[in-house]
C-alpha cells in the first residue's frame, strides 16, 4: 500500500479554525477534486535517488533509473505543474545529461523551464525548473544576489488554467536564516505589485516558526499567500526531510486558490525529500438561504 499523509482540503481547514487539533489520515490515494489545479514540488537531490551523495554514483544508467522512479511517482499523481529544485542540466558528476528534459520526456510534459544557478563548466550545471501540461504564456528564470558558495535562485511562469496563475518554483539556502530571509525579500519585493493569483513552492529550507528567522511567515503575509495547516511542523505527519523530520518544502497559494486536497507521499522515497501535492480550485460561492 502506498504510504502518505493525506491532510485533506477545505473540511480539514474548518476543524482547525473551530479549535480542533488537526488530524492526519493515512490513506492509499488522494482523490482528485473536478476542476482543481493540482501542483507538485519535489527536490530532486540531484537525482541520487536515496545515496547520501551523488558522488557516490559514477553510472549514469543508475541516475536514468532514479529518474524513472520519479517519473512514476508523476504519472500516478498527474500533477498539472511541477516545481523541481537540485534538478541537474548537464553535469559531469550527475551523468552528464539534462535531467530536466529527460524526466519531461518519461513524465509526458510538454512544457519545460529551466534555470540553471550553479553554472560553471566542466564542474556545474543546476538549478531549479518547471514542468507543466497546461500552456506557459511566459517563463523565466533568476538568481538570488545574497548566495552562499551553493548559489540557489527561482523559476517562474504564467500558467493558463481556467485563468493565468503565477506559479514559481524556488529553492532557498540551507546554511543561514538570514540569507533565506534576504532571499525571500528580494522575491517578494519583484512580486509586490502581481495582481493575478500566485502559487509559489520548492525547497524553502525553513519552518513557519517564529524561531526560524528565515522569514517564512512574514512572506507569506507579504504577498497574501496561505499554506496548508501551517501550524503542523515536526511530528505532525507532514515533514519533507526524513533524515530531520522537518518540514522545509512547501506549497503557498493566494487566498483566491483554496486548499481542496494535500498530501506529502512519504511512501515515495525517490528523493532525500518528500514530494508535495496539493489541489487548488477557486472557493464554491455560498448558496443563499
Amino acid at each position: 500500500m502506498q504510504r502518505r499523509s493525506i491532510l485533506g482540503g477545505l473540511g480539514a481547514m474548518a476543524v482547525a479554525a473551530i479549535g480542533c487539533r488537526t488530524r492526519v489520515a493515512m490513506n492509499p490515494a488522494i482523490v482528485r477534486p473536478a476542476g482543481a489545479l493540482r501542483v507538485m514540488t519535489l527536490n530532486l537531490a540531484h537525482g541520487r535517488g536515496r545515496v547520501p551523495a551523488h558522488g557516490l554514483i559514477r553510472d549514469p544508467a543508475v541516475f536514468r533509473q532514479n529518474l524513472d522512479a520519479v517519473a512514476s511517482v508523476l504519472l500516478r499523481e498527474a500533477p498539472d505543474v511541477v516545481a523541481l529544485q537540485e534538478a541537474e542540466m548537464g553535469s559531469p558528476g550527475a551523468g552528464d545529461f539534462d535531467h530536466v528534459g529527460y524526466l519531461a520526456a518519461r513524465s509526458g510534459y510538454s512544457q519545460v523551464v529551466a534555470t540553471p544557478h550553479m553554472n560553471e563548466e566542466g564542474r556545474f550545471c543546476y538549478g531549479t525548473a518547471m514542468l507543466s501540461r497546461l500552456p506557459m504564456a511566459a517563463s523565466e528564470g533568476g538568481t538570488f544576489q545574497a548566495q552562499g558558495r551553493w548559489r540557489k535562485g527561482f523559476t517562474r511562469a504564467v500558467v493558463r488554467w481556467d485563468e493565468d496563475v503565477v506559479v514559481i518554483g524556488l529553492h532557498l539556502d540551507f546554511a543561514r536564516a538570514s540569507r533565506r530571509r534576504a532571499q525571500l525579500e528580494e522575491l517578494a519585493a519583484t512580486m509586490s505589485d502581481e495582481a493575478r493569483p500566485m502559487v509559489v513552492m520548492g525547497d524553502f529550507n525553513s519552518a513557519w516558526s517564529d524561531r526560524d528567522r528565515s522569514g517564512l511567515g512574514w512572506f507569506a503575509a507579504k504577498l497574501g499567500l496561505r499554506a496548508w495547516a501551517p501550524e503542523l511542523g515536526r511530528g505532525g505527519g507532514v515533514g519533507t526531510f526524513p533524515q530531520t523530520g522537518g518540514r522545509l518544502d512547501w506549497i503557498l497559494a493566494s487566498a483566491s486558490l483554496g486548499f481542496a486536497g494535500y498530501a506529502t507521499l512519504r511512501g515515495d522515497r525517490v528523493s532525500d525529500h518528500v514530494p508535495v501535492l496539493a489541489d487548488l480550485r477557486r472557493p464554491r460561492p455560498a448558496i443563499a438561504a
